[in-house]
């Protein structure tokens, strides 16, 4: 093929003339409609101000007559966003993502947060506080009035502040008194209801020790020693059971959160201290009148410090002692400053109690109460049920005797009176 006949003959190529200049203004017309502010958006000319921006001589920022000016031109515009498609869309969502809060009464968003929010420093929830469930309690958090303070039911913790009911009791109570607290001075009220029970019954004296359960480090032990005995002939060991025993430590985080607590804690410190020492009573006569034995004699026999432990469902009013009582004060903690009160406000106290327990220990025995203890109780009860049942079906002699079976298969059963085998046919 000859060279010439590649060439292309530029005069049958057609080109296409446009006027570009048309071109760009419809670009332009497209990116301004697709990039244009919304009908509800706020919109100023190019140097156009707002009126009385400095009126107040700088009280409010930007001015008094700015504040009103841009808080009616945002309600007219949120206003006119809310009452569209992608303001009831956005509405909708906030419905739907407030109903995942964690707090059950703020789980209702509030429509008319985002209108009363916008005067300058005002701020409301975007949720309705349901408060305590009623229909006022509804009311007042759409309008946004403040939560009413809790009546004191249910568990409280140390820091809390919207309680009447304080965990921080002092020592006090009264002997027969197992349900109530009651202070010096003070009527019986009910005992401080914590997140976890936490405890100590003085049984001698019958008064509560009752802190906030701030509990660390449990250690419930439990242990036996067996007798060991050596036979000669023998290099192994034959072991008796011998003995059981069960110990708990913890160590307790006793804290005074303001000076007027320090009184109060360490009262009760003072007195868990003396619970692994004696209380000497009195010596009286077993008689009706229970005279004492000795009038000069008013304490002289020492009593030993049982007590009655409550942790959560663990343990509840299990008897026991204090083995040892330890007090740790941090370096690092405050300590208060006036004459009489110089104590720290932050103690650790490890304690160690000795089980001693309300039944005698045994391997299917109840080891806790709580809905462990109660499942025990009720197996007892239906074994006890089904023991007495098969008892009244057996046959039984005149006067209620026992029937058994000898060694012939003949059942019998004793007189009471003479002591005679009777066959029974």
């Amino acid at each position: 093929m000859a060279l010439i006949d590649l060439k292309t003959n530029l005069a049958d190529v057609k080109y296409d003339r446009k006027d570009l200049s048309i071109e760009r203004e419809k670009s332009a017309d497209a990116n301004y409609t697709k990039f244009q502010t919304e009908d509800f958006a706020s919109k100023k000319r190019i140097g156009e101000r707002y009126r009385g921006t400095n009126k107040d001589g700088g009280l409010l920022r930007g001015g008094a007559a700015l504040q009103i000016e841009r808080t009616a031109e945002d309600a007219r515009r949120t206003g006119e966003f809310l009452t569209e498609s992608k303001g009831q869309l956005f509405v909708a969502k906030q419905f739907f993502l407030q109903a995942f809060n964690a707090d059950s009464n703020t789980r209702i968003y509030n429509p008319l947060s985002l209108v009363t929010s916008l005067p300058n420093n005002v701020s409301q929830n975007r949720h309705i506080d349901t408060g305590d469930g009623s229909i006022g309690g509804f009311l007042g958090g759409v309008i946004g009035l403040p939560r009413k303070k809790k009546n004191g039911k249910g568990a409280v913790t140390l820091f809390s502040k919207d309680r009447k009911r304080k965990l921080q009791v002092n020592y006090g109570g009264e002997i027969g008194n197992l349900i109530h607290y009651k202070g010096e001075g003070k009527e019986a009220i009910g005992l401080p209801k914590d997140f976890i029970k936490f405890r100590i019954r003085d049984a001698v004296n019958g008064r509560w020790i009752i802190f906030p359960a701030l509990v660390s480090g449990i250690t419930d032990n439990s242990s036996q020693t067996p007798t060991e005995i050596q036979y000669i002939g023998r290099p192994d060991k034959v072991y008796i059971y011998g003995t059981t025993e069960r110990s708990i430590s913890f160590t307790l985080n006793v804290v005074a959160l303001n000076k007027g607590e320090i009184e109060t804690i360490w009262d009760k410190v003072n007195y868990l201290k003396g619970l692994v020492h004696p209380e000497y009573k009195q010596f009286f006569t077993d008689n009706d009148n229970t005279n004492l034995l000795r009038e000069n004699d008013l304490q002289t026999r020492p009593v030993a410090p049982i007590i009655y432990l409550t942790l959560g469902d663990l343990l509840h009013n299990t008897p026991g002692f204090f083995k040892s009582v330890n007090i740790t004060i941090p370096d690092n903690t405050a300590w208060e400053l006036e004459d009489g009160r110089q104590f720290p406000h932050l103690c650790q106290i490890a304690l160690d109690f000795q089980y001693i327990g309300k039944e005698t220990p045994t391997m299917t025995g109840k080891q806790f109460e709580g809905v462990v203890g109660q499942k025990i109780d009720a197996a007892r009860a239906a074994a006890a049920e089904a023991a007495a049942s098969a008892s009244a079906a057996q046959p039984k002699g005149p006067d209620g005797e026992e029937v058994k079976t000898n060694s012939k298969g003949q059942n019998y059963y004793v007189e009471n009176d003479s002591g005679n085998a009777v066959i029974v046919v």
